[in-house]
């Protein structure tokens, strides 16, 4: 390895263990885990991940460039529209390091065939494990330079870029569970939604 260079970025195939915001549905899913509610296997993509990504392929400094001519606090919403979907084309188009793709290769062995690769807190999307579920990944990066959240981060007064956030990976054929919701709202003291994976394992929550 180079001097100076950050070591690779692992992905967790274990359960959410990733240190976030209490307010996040991967802290419930940790807390639940951890009082004694069976979680479904997942692969966990740090927000490390994304971070690393945006600095080895310079996007900082690049979107930095290319939004230079837009006040962020009162962007004109049509030179916005027509900006974005460069940088989106840029997170999609640059490829990780081969270390990254064979750990999450490795991550995703022992899932189903069909995985859900989503962000905490939302549904995300159906993929084929493997290289779908990879792009499906970097495409849940590009998401956060849609119109909307674009904007809103820039007026709020937090910048162009997004903040890095993990990401999920895991089984896709879930249902709501009211058995699970009841085992989950008994172990956390409060309202949920829960989604199983067939198997009676929790894996998504709705905060109530």
């Amino acid at each position: 390895m180079p001097a100076g260079r950050p070591p690779e970025p692992t992905v967790a195939t274990d359960g959410p263990h990733e240190a976030v915001d209490d307010a996040s549905e991967l802290t419930w899913l940790r807390r639940a885990e951890a009082l004694g509610v069976p979680v479904t296997p997942m692969a966990l993509v740090p927000a490390q991940v994304e971070a690393d990504f945006y600095r080895w392929n310079n996007l900082p400094e690049r979107i930095a460039a290319l939004l230079a001519d837009l006040d962020p606090r009162d962007p004109d919403e049509d030179d916005v529209e027509e900006l974005l979907p460069t940088a989106a084309a840029w997170v999609r188009g640059h490829a990780l390091l081969d270390a990254v793709v064979d750990t999450f290769y490795d991550a995703l062995s022992g899932l189903p065939p069909r995985v859900t690769v989503r962000r905490p807190g939302t549904p995300g999307v159906v993929a084929g494990r493997g290289r779908p579920a990879l792009i499906a990944v970097k495409r849940a990066w590009a998401e956060d330079w849609l119109l909307a959240p674009s904007v809103a981060r820039a007026r709020e007064g937090r910048g162009w870029l997004p903040a890095p956030r993990p990401v999920l990976v895991h089984a896709a054929d879930l249902r709501a569970d009211p058995a699970v919701a009841a085992a989950a709202e008994n172990a956390l003291g409060r309202p949920v939604a829960a989604w199983s994976d067939g198997e009676g394992r929790l894996a998504r929550l709705g905060l109530g």
